[in-house]
């Protein structure tokens, strides 16, 4: 047996105790960053149940001598009879017991599984098999970093399994800021804690120092790793506080989401086909539960490229395109609660119909598991869809949240989501804009004025049979149309996007509703009253329609229907011109110029142009000073640890060579000789002689000195006045004749190591002759 796999102690009760505590701290400390994927009491018993059973798998197999070959047979037994109860539960007999359709689902997940994680909403609790990534790397990282601490040459590498635990659950998690600075704290401790542990078990090793001199050495290791943590720690605010925080992402935001809305048709674009009346009066859906006078909304829009309104911004990249399947449930906030039972009648399409911002949905019906399979959900925009479409005979039932009805616009304040960009507003939008709703106004009352005016000045007609006329379609010349056109003469699909573009220049954050609405008044807000109505509604193909929701400083999307009520059509009247009054100004003629005046130059506009060009090289020369400033900060908090021991060696020598006692100067001068030869890597013994630490070293010069000290410490008169003087002038010398053959990478080595500030330091180096 080496010496190193006795100090590992797989044969030592305590000693392979305490290894397995610190080895289970570090595992647990890396599975924190997968907790915001699940967010369940499953998800940790599935990683308790992984650890424990890795770690016994490590334990037996380090005291018993497995081959490798018998740990990978027993890591693989334990993930088919432990898998099934801990990672599968649904499919566990009494919870308990694994059963054939279970196993097979564990076997199955464990290449299915990993891309499943990252196409799904989060979280996802105990859903069907994926808490299998977690429990298979948790068991064999536990396996792994046992058996390296308890077996292997390097223990410290136990570290390392553990290491990519963590580095998973960041891969495969979400960006989740609660729990970046805990998780790596936590990590950085015990991974800390592990190597101290490691340190001062290869010194007990080697060493046979007295009682009270190794327990000194080890609470100096314990207390240098203690700083070098909070260190660590305080650069680690300073960064986080001093230093801008980048995007960051993760697996799951690069991957192909599961669904991809740019290739399905805009719910908008075939918006007048609804209304034809071979078709208007055909049963679309039937919904219990709704609130009194709120719609269904079938998709939320909130990208225009000036043709076309869409969702997913003008590349797909938007965070309202990404689309995940929704396992379990999502958290909402929410004023009312609204449970709706949505039957299909005769809608087809993608978009599944809902309400509000949606916490669960379960369907039913004969093709209840195939939706539930094919569900994906983007809570950007509250909608939903299914790849395969739903039809005729599909049910659902959907649980969600609305908010509250301010019940009235004017004294709302915009919010602060950002959306893709939209073009500029029309001229002719803008100028109605202004007319109905100042820009003296507040923004609410601007809003509320916005609405009014298309309520009262606008009228309804779909284009169709003997119809005023009124062209489909809304693009930027169409609604240049809709503000010019007298009398303003349109359907939801103007209104809606005329609505939304003149909201946003107001500084509302807006997008486009389209959805089924009961054939009643349009009130200015979707209200969503408490008391649900038992009555079914039905829609039809004639109640399609188009409205838009605004986000408030609070952060809720509240619906606001700019659309006017159906009513009689006024015959249109010609243009008149508009003519525009010019104010009378008198001016005094013009002074009659003079030689003088023609010799006056130009005047010159060159200093104007040259401080724009000062301003320019100055934001230049502050933006190279910024990240010049940031580099450095950022190169200062990685050498403060480095530079934090090379202070604590300068400042040992200045004390040393300071010291009070000439005698001790000269011991002191010795112990600088020794601490150096240690830090280049000679293994110095702190319970030898001087002579043996000199011809640990080799050469003439160290046995030279070794006498001289001996002598001067040990004669009778004491040393003279200029012995200590001399001494460290040889120990000078001595210092760089150990760094002359060494190259600068091994100097600085040397100079950062902690070997002479560990358990050596705290005696007295040769001390004895």
């Amino acid at each position: 047996m080496t010496p190193t796999r006795s100090q590992a102690g797989a044969d030592r009760f305590w000693a392979t105790a305490v290894s397995t505590l610190l080895i289970v701290a570090m595992l647990a400390a890396a599975l924190i960053p997968w907790w915001p994927i699940y967010e369940s009491t499953a998800f940790i018993v599935a990683g308790a149940v992984a650890i424990v059973a890795g770690a016994g798998i490590g334990v037996v197999g380090a005291r018993r001598r497995w081959p490798a070959w018998m740990v990978v047979v027993a890591v693989f037994a334990a993930y088919l009879v432990l898998g099934v109860p801990a990672a599968v539960p649904g499919r566990a007999l009494a919870g308990i017991l694994p059963t054939p359709v279970g196993v097979a689902d564990l076997l199955a997940a464990a290449a299915l599984s990993w891309k499943q994680l990252v196409t799904i909403a989060v979280p996802v609790g105990s859903y069907q098999a994926l808490l299998v990534p977690p429990f298979l790397s948790a068991l064999v990282a536990a396996t792994a970093a046992v058996t390296i601490a308890l077996r292997s040459r390097r223990p410290a590498a136990a570290a390392v399994p553990p290491a990519f635990l963590l580095v998973g659950g960041i891969t495969f998690g979400v960006v989740h800021t609660a729990f970046a600075v805990e998780a790596g704290l936590a990590f950085l401790v015990a991974a800390v804690a592990w190597l101290v542990r490691i340190a001062i078990s290869k010194r007990r090793a080697i060493t046979s120092g007295r009682p009270v001199e190794a327990a000194l050495a080890d609470a100096r290791r314990v207390f240098g790793a203690s700083a070098l943590v909070a260190i660590a720690l305080v650069g680690a605010t300073a960064a986080s506080v001093a230093l801008p925080v980048p995007q960051r992402n993760v697996l799951r935001a690069e991957l192909q989401p599961p669904f991809e809305p740019r290739e399905h048709e805009s719910p908008l674009a075939g918006f007048r086909a609804a209304f034809d009346p071979e078709s208007s009066e055909r049963a679309m859906l039937s919904v219990r539960g709704l609130p009194e006078g709120a719609g269904i909304r079938i998709a939320t829009l909130d990208t225009y490229d000036g043709i076309i309104y869409s969702v997913g911004g003008v590349d797909g990249t938007a965070l309202s395109g990404r689309f995940t399947r929704l396992p379990y449930r999502l958290d909402q906030s929410g004023a009312v609660d609204v449970r709706i039972e949505v039957s299909v009648l005769g809608y087809a399409d993608v978009w599944v119909p809902g309400l509000g911002r949606l916490e669960r949905i379960a369907f039913e019906g004969p093709r209840a598991e195939q939706l539930a399979e094919g569900f994906v959900y983007n809570d950007v925009t509250g909608t939903g869809a299914v790849q395969e479409g739903l039809d005729s005979g599909d049910f659902y039932t959907a649980f969600s949240v609305t908010p509250a009805d301010p019940g009235s616009l004017v004294g709302l304040r915009p919010g602060t989501s950002v959306l893709p960009p939209s073009p500029d507003l029309p001229a002719e939008l803008a100028q109605l804009l202004d007319e109905w709703a100042p820009a003296t106004g507040d923004p609410g009352q601007r809003l509320a004025q916005l609405i009014e005016g298309f309520h009262d000045q606008g009228y309804v007609s779909h284009g169709l049979g003997e119809q005023r006329r009124s062209r489909s379609g809304h693009s930027l010349d169409r609604l240049a149309e809709l503000a010019t056109e007298i009398p303003m003469v349109g359907d939801g699909e103007q209104y809606a996007v005329a609505a939304a573009l003149m909201a946003r220049q107001i500084g509302f954050p807006a997008r486009v509703v389209v959805g089924y609405l009961p054939g009643a008044e349009p009130s200015e807000t979707d209200a969503t009253a408490p008391a649900e109505s038992d009555d079914i509604t039905v829609f039809e193909s004639a109640d399609l329609q188009a409205w838009i929701e605004v986000q408030t400083a609070e952060g809720d999307w509240l619906s606001v229907d700019p659309n006017p009520d159906p009513r009689e059509i006024p015959k249109p009247q010609p243009d008149e011109p508009t003519v525009v009054s010019r104010p009378q100004t008198a001016l005094p003629p013009p002074a009659e110029r003079t030689p003088v005046d023609d010799l006056d130059p130009e005047p010159d506009l060159s200093p104007d142009d040259q401080d724009d060009d000062a301003a320019a090289w100055l934001q230049v020369l502050l933006g190279v000073l910024g990240v010049t400033g940031i580099v450095v900060l950022v190169l200062v908090l990685i050498a403060s640890p480095f530079l934090a021991i090379i202070a604590a060696k300068l400042r040992r020598r200045r004390l040393r060579r300071g010291a009070a006692t000439v005698v001790e100067r000269i011991e002191g001068g010795w112990q600088e000789f020794a601490d150096s030869a240690a830090d280049f890597g000679y293994p110095i013994s702190p319970n030898a002689t001087r002579a043996e630490q000199a011809a640990t070293v080799g050469g003439l010069a160290p046995l030279v000195l070794a006498s001289v000290v001996d002598r001067a410490v040990f004669a009778p008169d004491g040393p003279s006045d200029d012995v200590d003087r001399r001494v460290w002038e040889s120990v000078d010398e001595l210092q760089e004749r150990l760094g002359a053959p060494r190259t600068r990478r091994e100097r600085w080595r040397a100079a950062v190591s902690l070997t002479s500030l560990g358990g050596y330091a705290v005696t007295r180096r040769g001390a004895r002759s």
